[in-house]
């Protein structure tokens, strides 16, 4: 941080006093050192001379950090550490990592669902196959551990990224962190699952800084349209749309967001010029459209082109996901349902206490994510992006009103970081920043890194047991058992052990089910259902699977338990404090009837 100046500065002697001690003064100083023991502390110390080093800072003052910088990093390292000591539970993550390997060893796409045998014929449009090429390629280098890597650093760039762009807004390190804070308690319940979605939030993220930053910039410049900095968008809306269709099929909300600010445009012309015309003469509104257009060009950049489109919208209509928690509305009954009208409450005390008012491409996109969110739980943590990014200027209003002494001034004033002190030559630092605040952060940071897994390798920590590595939740003793008593045939499971299964169990394994349910026939699905919930007729529906095998969900699923074990057809082979198995009798394999046929594509 600081280093020998090349050229120290030579100190004048004061006029009134001689660079060389007299003999009177030298023997007077001796006698005093003989006679006090206080001498030591006392005596004159020597003067520095022009041939002493001086120190100046190596790092500018804008390296100078305030203390609520402090605060800012124990935040983010605190994040930091969470997200890396997530569980890695029995979700889609494993059928997304089996997708990947095949994609990597077979180099191509996949044409059918290669893990559920049922769902032959069922044409596979797969949006997220650089996702799931991505997840295998680190799960080969660096195991599981290397999955929850690389979702600690997707997660945590993409809030930080969403607190950058609330600071462009705030100018307030603090204040956008703590608006970040309210966004992850928002979206919480979605950004525990580590799920090609992730990165679709990054490039959202992204998108969302690009487009703030350039208003930022308009509003503060002189010009009436100010065009520096465009290239910016030129060159970033098409490669984060190209990478979006190849990592997730969610390109369609970038989309939105686009449509949100051509809208909102469009209402401010026609509030400011009172004419529908003016908005097609309006460079900025054409502006904004060729972007939505180039957007929807770089969508076609993949495997898929015009398909992609296609897929995106039917996928959200398919029946089997309807039964699914995640794709239903809201409910007070979900934790998510109480933290989306906590984040409407708070729109609505900050239009009746905000002097400054909402953007219209701010309330279009709260609009429609809000209402995506209000549709299906799965978008709340897009529309958590959203309100953090539309509430900070009216926060930072909110502030400046009620805190006038604590209202937000730039960080670090250009002005003062020229100021150098005529003694020393060392830059004057703005008042508060010090650099021990930058040593202090700089520690938060490996303090983070060292709890963190990124950091075993090179500390020689130890890895996590497969129980805290892989969470309760995962049927890790049922994938065990299964590795050494394969089943063969048929294999009834619960779907959402499905991927797990495909991952941790034998290969191959005939799963009935996955989390694929897109993929699934309905009729296929609606006989799951019936022997989830033993319905009338669902022994007569393992008979026509030929299903030899039977998994069973212990909390989810104790009718079918029950019911198995009573049947004179099955044998109770398995149990732990999870899953039961249930295997079926020879002869009642035999008398199962002829194999089903498979179902036809839908």
């Amino acid at each position: 941080m600081f280093a020998k100046n090349p050229e120290p500065r030579t100190l004048n002697p004061e006029p009134f006093m001689s660079s060389e001690p007299s003999s009177a003064d030298a023997a007077a100083t001796s006698t005093l050192a003989t006679a006090s023991p206080l001498a030591e502390v006392a005596a004159p110390q020597p003067r520095r001379t022009g041939n002493d080093p001086v120190l100046v800072p190596v790092l500018g003052p804008q390296w100078a950090l305030h203390w609520k910088h402090l605060l800012v990093t124990l935040a983010f390292g605190t994040l930091a550490v969470v997200l890396n000591h997530f569980p890695l539970r029995g979700t889609d993550l494993w059928g997304h990592l089996e997708w990947g390997k095949q994609i990597i060893a077979e180099r191509r796409l996949p044409t059918e669902d290669p893990l559920q045998p049922l769902a032959a014929g069922m044409r596979v449009v797969d949006l997220g196959w650089l996702s799931q090429v991505i997840y295998a390629a680190v799960e080969k280098a660096g195991g599981p551990e290397a999955l929850v890597s690389l979702f600690t650093a997707t997660i945590l760039l993409f809030y930080l990224v969403i607190a950058r762009t609330c600071y462009l807004q705030t100018r307030s390190a603090v204040l956008s962190t703590l608006i970040t804070g309210a966004a992850l308690l928002l979206g919480w319940s979605r950004i525990s699952t580590i799920r090609p979605e992730n990165f679709a939030l990054l490039l959202f993220a992204v998108l969302l800084w690009l487009f703030v930053g350039r208003r930022v910039r308009r509003d503060a410049s002189i010009l009436l349209d100010d065009t520096h900095g465009d290239w910016k968008l030129w060159l970033g809306i098409p490669v984060i749309f190209a990478l979006w269709a190849n990592l997730h099929g969610s390109f369609l909300c970038g989309l939105g967001l686009l449509g949100c600010l051509v809208l909102g445009r469009a209402c401010e012309v026609v509030q400011t010029k009172k004419s529908i015309t003016a908005v097609f003469l309006d460079r900025e509104f054409r502006r904004l459209v060729y972007w939505t257009e180039l957007a929807a060009a770089a969508v076609l950049v993949n495997p898929y082109t015009i398909d992609a489109y296609i897929e995106a919208l039917r996928f959200s209509r398919n029946l089997n996901l309807r039964e699914i928690v995640e794709w239903a509305p809201l409910s007070f009954s979900h934790p998510a349902g109480k933290e989306f009208a906590a984040a409407v409450v708070v729109i609505g005390l900050l239009l009746r206490h905000s002097r400054k008012p909402f953007a219209a491409s701010d309330v279009f996109a709260l609009l429609l994510f809000g209402a995506a969110a209000a549709l299906q739980l799965r978008m709340i943590g897009w529309f958590a992006a959203v309100w953090a990014v539309a509430t900070a200027p009216h926060f930072a209003d909110l502030v400046a009103r009620w805190f006038p002494a604590r209202a937000a001034k730039p960080e670090v004033a250009e002005a003062d970081a020229a100021v150098a002190d005529e003694d020393d030559e060392i830059p004057a630092l703005p008042p508060g920043h010090s650099y021990r605040y930058t040593l202090g952060c700089a520690g938060l940071i490996w303090i983070a890194f060292a709890f963190t897994t990124f950091a075993r390798p090179l500390l020689g920590g130890q890895p996590r047991s497969a129980e805290a590595l892989f969470g309760e939740q995962s049927p890790q003793k049922l994938a065990a058992w299964l590795q050494k008593n394969p089943s063969a045939g048929q294999v009834f499971n619960p779907q959402y052990w499905g991927d797990w299964l495909a991952w941790a169990g034998p290969r191959p394994m005939n799963l009935f089910v996955t989390t694929n349910m897109h993929l699934t026939p309905r009729s296929v699905w609606l006989d799951y259902g019936r022997v989830t919930a033993t319905q009338a007729g669902w022994e007569t529906v393992l008979d026509r699977y030929r299903v030899q095998t039977v998994i069973v969900d212990k909390v989810l699923q104790p009718n079918l338990g029950r019911a198995l074990r009573t049947s004179g057809e099955w044998s109770f082979v398995y149990e732990d404090d999870q899953a039961q198995v249930f295997r079926r009798k020879p002869k009642a394999l035999a008398d199962a009837g002829k194999p089903a046929a498979k179902p036809a594509a839908h």
